[in-house]
């Protein structure tokens, strides 16, 4: 089947972002697929992720101002995704590479290469190439500490799995702030976090005195806000704060009912409390380090990483929604293959393919129909979403029409 008939969405942002994020901040459509040029390759995402940082993107001053363009209304969300090169007329990438990189919340995506990394198959799953993503900014960030020295205490907020498998790794003690007891169970139980402080309970300030008796030597914050403050009294003497995230602030542009300030500079100057920021962004040279040490934690079982899978583009307005109104343990992927109704288009092309089921008719079918049919039971929105899934299974050699 020729790509320029492939049925094709993204999702890109409706409007700039005023006040608290809205699922209708987004806007899922239909699309062309992208054509490639010289230089260039054509990736089907697999995998698009869901992350906190990408509220700053979307917004009419991003953070930086002047050092970060606006994004206009109509620009597709530009998301890390793995997916997986279906055409190339690029010299460093064939047809079948698996690779990651920022092709955005949707189906299709070219890329001229530039930010774009092979997935080693050491981290299979595919998947595991975005549950890598903090992961790889614990990494740069642990580099920018100066690595980390047996018998340090770091500290973690917005406690992750990938941060507290490298702090153990490499001789470290690490405790974890955590909202709920069942994210504190889990970072202890499963990912080997020495202590965690549940920041929803009413003896939090308690269970940070007991797990840091002699001070956090780096705090490894992914939230700012109020917190950072509330923190400082629990650093120690001569400490360094990496702020890797603002996710109390990304919803808030930064305005506070209390001034947090003073708090932090008091520990700046009485205890020497160091302050610096950090990205991964521009560090690709330390990619193939990182792979090969999380590598070795995956096949030790030491690093086993939380992904939680939602299904489809239509979820993920939603789900990055959720990444600041609920809890959800694990980072968060969304599958794009087929979307809501995997099982049942499967289904549907096999029976293509082996001549039990009319393809014209079906889809014919599929297009018109405003309620359920006796094969699919779906009506008009989920059989649309059957040809796409159809379509995709083609693409993939499962299986194809005469």
């Amino acid at each position: 089947m020729a790509l320029d008939n492939m049925l094709a969405r993204r999702v890109a942002l409706r409007r700039h972002l005023e006040g608290n994020l809205r699922a209708d901040d987004f806007l899922v459509e239909d699309c062309s697929v992208p054509t490639t040029d010289d230089g260039t390759f054509l990736v089907r995402n697999l995998f698009a992720s869901v992350d906190p940082m990408l509220r700053i993107f979307i917004v009419s001053k991003p953070l930086g101002n002047a050092t970060m363009p606006v994004m206009p209304p109509g620009t597709s969300i530009p998301s890390a995704a793995v997916g997986e090169v279906i055409e190339t007329r690029h010299p460093d990438y064939k047809v079948g590479d698996l690779v990651e990189g920022r092709f955005g919340w949707q189906n299709y995506a070219v890329s001229n290469g530039q930010g774009v990394n092979l997935v080693p198959s050491a981290i299979a799953p595919i998947e595991n190439a975005l549950g890598g993503l903090p992961g790889f900014t614990a990494y740069v960030g642990l580099e920018a500490a100066g690595g980390v020295k047996p018998g340090q205490t770091i500290l973690v907020s917005g406690a992750a799995g990938a941060v507290g498998a490298l702090v153990k790794a490499r001789g470290g003690r690490v405790v974890g702030i955590a909202g709920g007891e069942d994210k504190r169970r889990y970072l202890i139980d499963e990912v080997g976090y020495d202590a965690v402080a549940d920041r929803k309970s009413p003896n939090f300030h308690a269970q940070l005195a007991a797990a840091l008796p002699d001070g956090a030597h780096v705090y490894f914050d992914n939230v700012s806000g109020p917190l950072l403050a509330d923190l400082m009294p629990y650093m120690a003497f001569g400490s360094l704060v990496l702020i890797s995230g603002l996710m109390a602030q990304y919803q808030t542009g930064g305005v506070s009912e209390k001034d947090n300030l003073p708090a932090v500079l008091h520990a700046v100057m009485g205890k020497g409390v160091r302050i610096q920021s950090f990205s991964q962004f521009g560090k690709d040279a330390e990619r193939p380090a990182f792979e090969q040490e999380v590598a070795a934690l995956l096949a030790s079982g030491d690093f086993k990483p939380e992904i939680h899978v939602i299904e489809g583009l239509d979820s993920l307005p939603q789900a990055q929604v959720d990444l600041f109104e609920n809890s959800t343990t694990g980072k968060v992927v969304s599958h794009l293959v087929f979307g809501k109704d995997a099982r049942l288009a499967l289904d549907v092309a096999k029976r293509i393919k082996t001549g039990t089921v009319n393809v014209n008719a079906f889809f014919s079918r599929a297009r018109s129909s405003s309620g359920g049919h006796k094969m699919s039971g779906i009506g008009r929105e989920r059989g649309v979403e059957g040809i796409r899934a159809f379509q995709e299974i083609q693409v993939m050699n499962l299986g194809s029409a005469s």
